[in-house]
């Protein structure tokens, strides 16, 4: 039996081409979700928003994404159109994760949204452990107040990511990502 430190080491992303049915059941969701929410944060303001999209809502999405491509780029190719449309709907499952921060006297926004990031980690590290493929994206569209208007989210809201999921096709490559030596990144401060 592997510890949750050997897992999370060995975790890697799943590029979203290589990600095929079947998605995680409902009852597996809610697990993930369970785990997400139980992320540190002070404040009581669970500023996460989890957004589940599914077939039809990942085809809506994909109009939304080339609406807001032809929006800031009218003369965009075909290349760029078909990428932005193909881009909700390459993996089973889309799991759009925001933060709503609220102002509070301790909890400054910057900590809301790095709660909401945990929150990403901890959905996707969950799929890794659970035995499907996920990976998180952000682009464009994460920072388009169009896409958080069409997604129901306020333009002071933030999109931290869109989590895809899915079983890990044969294609999947399965190589281990080569890490850095945490030592380039770890100093001990003594206060002088």
């Amino acid at each position: 039996m592997t510890t949750l430190v050997e897992r999370l080491q060995a975790r890697q992303s799943t590029s979203a081409k290589h990600l095929t049915a079947p998605g995680p059941t409902d009852d597996e969701l809610a697990e993930v979700f369970r785990a997400a929410v139980a992320v540190p944060e002070h404040g009581a303001i669970r500023p996460w928003r989890f957004l589940v999209v599914r077939e039809r809502g990942q085809q809506r999405l994909s109009e939304v994404f080339v609406d807001d491509l032809l929006a800031e780029e009218p003369d965009a190719g075909e290349a760029e159109i078909a990428k932005r449309r193909d881009g909700p709907r390459r993996a089973p499952l889309l799991i759009v994760v925001a933060a709503s921060p609220r102002a509070h006297p301790k909890v400054p926004e910057v900590e809301q949204v790095v709660t909401a990031g945990l929150a990403a980690f901890v959905i996707q590290s969950c799929f890794h452990d659970m035995g499907y493929g996920a990976v998180w994206v952000t682009g464009h569209p994460a920072y388009s107040d169009r896409v958080k208007a069409a997604l129901g989210l306020a333009p002071t809201d933030h999109i931290v990511g869109f989590i895809h999921v899915g079983t890990r096709g044969p294609e999947a490559p399965n190589r281990r990502k080569t890490r850095p030596e945490p030592d380039a990144f770890v100093s001990e401060w003594t206060g002088a």
